[in-house]
């Protein structure tokens, strides 16, 4: 694979070389971050380069202009067959381009008539060569199939049709924009004889699932050309994972703020995704249709809620993008279950924004004393809510009580560990900590306190605490607690969320038991 070269703006306006071995380069920006601007920018600074413009026409005339091969060339490429018929994309004013003015590039059918003589130019040369070529006709023809594998294009008489069936052909100008767009960029890359083609919104008049698919197919059969894609679509930028990515900060009319996005341990879709949110982040555990996600969204609007399935994760990306904050100017924190943390890991993990519930597990907010006398209200049986507690207690909690004690025995002495031997770097100082784990780790006493911190929370009834140390899933699915507060395993989840978005006193009671990211 070769070296390409290609040309960005500075912070200083000036032209900045890059080098890459794949043969396309993305740059990312928001609506009115310059973006058509740096398209004109680099149209005219760097050489040996063709734009294809975002305001273009994609529709066909019922008649085609033959004309001979170099004329067709040059009013297609250089609009001097008829000037009056050719739009350029910009009429320059060396200004920073402020006062340039959009013009819509209207030449489907020179672009027709181009590809027709430049067939008959290609069978004159295969005829008086003998060498048989694969012509621009056929070309079109072949990559149309690779992009419409179930319907196929033929050139009947100077004119494309379209053909589904032997019942279903029409004719290239009664297309599908979608269709009349493919068409149109296929022969445009094939004609273009310069090495950079530049291209404003590939997914200008396409369907998402046709865009990545055309531009690879396109990539793939002009491996001798860098394609440079400017574009809002951040779907279509991740989907191209082995191209450079650049993302539009800022641009104040005459200068544009570019950085080179990185990779990193977040996926470049998720990262490309959270750049167009503008906003600060939340990321939470669970996936997207997890009471994680449901919740949070109702409880934090201010955020963008991202969920990332594991706590691991929520850790890894907070830090990450926090680490590029210099990139996009906002900030990103997490949000992770209580579940049986050491003191040290949640302060650990407050230092990078990521900060832990009030209670065990993101299922106990739907077991908060408020929520449940919220639920028992629609029912007129707020009194019931003793009778609940008092089942969580004896029932769902004194069942489990040492198994909880044991997974929070756990989870302390894996700590201990850890933090024990973090030191040590010799065979000698590991010898030396084994020997004393035991004194080190101070089992006992560590059990013991374990012990009496839940047996306490049991014999005192304290069910805010209960909520605190309590890791129990199941709670929200068991038929009995269902039946006790007049809801079913469908019903009680959507009740709460929906009584969260009703009802603004109950939400602040929540807020109560979930952390703040005010700094």
């Amino acid at each position: 694979m070769g070296e390409y070269i290609y040309y960005l703006p500075d912070e200083n306006g000036d032209k900045k070389e890059f080098k890459t071995n794949a043969n396309s380069i993305i740059v990312v920006g928001a609506n009115g971050s310059g973006k058509s601007r740096l398209g004109a920018w680099m149209e005219k600074e760097c050489g040996n380069l063709y734009r294809i413009p975002a305001q273009r026409d994609i529709t066909i005339s019922e008649y085609t202009t033959r004309y001979n091969y170099e004329l067709a060339k040059n009013d297609l490429f250089y609009g001097t067959a008829n000037p009056s018929l050719y739009t350029n994309v910009f009429s320059y004013k060396y200004d920073g381009f402020k006062n340039a003015t959009i013009k819509l590039r209207s030449d489907y059918n020179k672009l027709l008539s181009y590809v027709l003589s430049y067939e008959q130019e290609q069978l004159r040369q295969e005829h008086n060569n003998g060498i048989k070529i694969q012509n621009i006709i056929d070309k079109t023809k072949n990559i149309w199939k690779e992009i419409f594998p179930h319907r196929k294009i033929d050139l009947i008489k100077d004119e494309f049709l379209c053909i589904m069936d032997k019942q279903n052909i029409y004719e290239a100008r009664m297309m599908s924009d979608g269709e009349r767009a493919v068409l149109y960029l296929i022969m445009y890359v094939l004609c273009i004889e310069k090495k950079i083609i530049l291209i404003d919104e590939p997914e200008l008049h396409l369907h998402p699932s046709l865009t990545n698919r055309l531009w690879s197919v396109l990539e793939k059969h002009r491996q001798d050309c860098l394609f440079i894609y400017i574009t809002h679509d951040l779907n279509f930028a991740a989907n191209h994972i082995e191209a450079d990515k650049f993302w539009i900060k800022s641009y104040n009319g005459q200068k544009w703020e570019i950085e080179k996005i990185e990779k990193n341990d977040m996926s470049q879709e998720l990262f490309l995704k959270l750049l167009g949110a503008r906003r600060d982040i939340l990321f939470v555990e669970g996936k997207s249709e997890s009471l994680d996600t449901k919740i949070y969204s109702i409880l934090y609007p201010q955020y963008q809620i991202i969920p990332c399935s594991s706590c691991e994760n929520v850790l890894n990306y907070t830090k990450t993008f926090n680490e590029q904050n210099a990139l996009h100017g906002f900030n990103a924190y997490g949000i992770i279950d209580r579940d049986f943390r050491t003191q040290e890991e949640i302060d650990s993990a407050n230092k990078n924004k990521v900060k832990v519930l009030e209670v065990a597990e993101v299922e106990n907010l739907f077991l908060l004393e408020c929520i449940i006398l919220a639920i028992l209200e629609q029912s007129d049986a707020r009194e019931k809510f003793e009778e609940v507690k008092d089942y969580i207690f004896e029932i769902k909690y004194k069942n489990v009580l040492q198994s909880q004690i044991s997974e929070k025995l756990e989870k302390e002495v894996k700590h201990k560990l850890k933090s024990i031997f973090k030191e040590s770097k010799t065979p000698k100082q590991i010898q030396e900590k084994i020997s004393s784990l035991e004194q080190l780790i101070g089992f006992e006493n560590l059990h013991k306190d374990i012990e009496n911190k839940f047996n306490s929370v049991y014999e005192s009834k304290d069910y805010d605490e209960l909520l605190k140390i309590f890791n129990q899933k199941g709670i929200l699915e068991n038929g009995v607690f269902l039946s006790k507060v007049g809801k079913t395993k469908d019903t009680y989840a959507k009740s709460v969320l929906k009584l969260l978005r009703e009802n603004e006193e109950l939400r602040k009671e929540v807020l109560k038991y979930i952390p703040s990211f005010t700094e």
